[in-house]
């Protein structure tokens, strides 16, 4: 359910800049508020995107490293050098 956000006590600095913001492009305050909401939840979602995959990744890293302390190096053991 959409509803309006209002912002309270945002402040007369942040109001003045905000204003100057949209004089500056050409549009309303309210467009510069929601693009500058807009660029803060995607660059949110990439930095949570990114820490989910170095997490993953780590993960990852962390079980090969098991794998080889257990069983060696596997590739080495099957590999024929051509020549």
């Amino acid at each position: 359910m959409a509803s309006a956000l209002n912002i309270r006590n945002i402040g007369d600095d942040r109001k003045a800049a905000l204003e100057e913001e949209a004089a500056r492009r050409g549009v309303s305050t309210a467009d510069v508020v929601r693009a500058f909401i807009d660029e803060g939840l995607e660059q949110a979602q990439r930095e949570r995107a990114q820490r989910e995959w170095v997490e993953a990744a780590r993960a990852g890293i962390e079980e090969e490293h098991a794998r080889l302390e257990r069983n060696g190096p596997s590739l080495a053991r099957l590999r024929r050098v051509r020549r």
